[in-house]
């Protein structure tokens, strides 16, 4: 019986899917930054543009446990932690609309 090499879900996995559900309208992707192969999971980047706006990068700080912006005009700013908060935040700064958080319903 062989091994299947599978990248285990992540943090930027999660936020893709929080983005793509609560404000679809962004481009998102994640992706390795080109020349850096090497770096596993956490050396993804989640790319996101809306409209105008030029892409940003994002990526997961596994040391201070929380989202940060890793290109762009906000470059090494933290986002948020929780996926739902870095999503709005995401949207908020590149001007595109967002869904309600759903854990903000009573």
């Amino acid at each position: 019986m062989s091994e299947l090499d599978v990248m285990p879900y992540g943090p930027l996995d999660a936020l893709y899917a929080a983005l793509r559900r609560r404000a679809p309208q962004i481009a998102a992707a994640c992706a390795q930054p080109p020349g850096r192969c090497d770096l596993g999971a956490f050396g993804l980047r989640l790319y996101v543009s809306y409209r105008y706006q030029p892409t940003r990068q994002i990526s997961w700080d596994g040391d201070a446990e929380t989202y940060v912006w890793s290109a762009g005009p906000d470059a090494g700013a933290k986002l948020a932690a929780d996926v739902e908060q870095a999503t709005t935040r995401i949207a908020w700064a590149l001007g595109a609309p967002v869904s309600p958080d759903p854990s903000s319903d009573g």
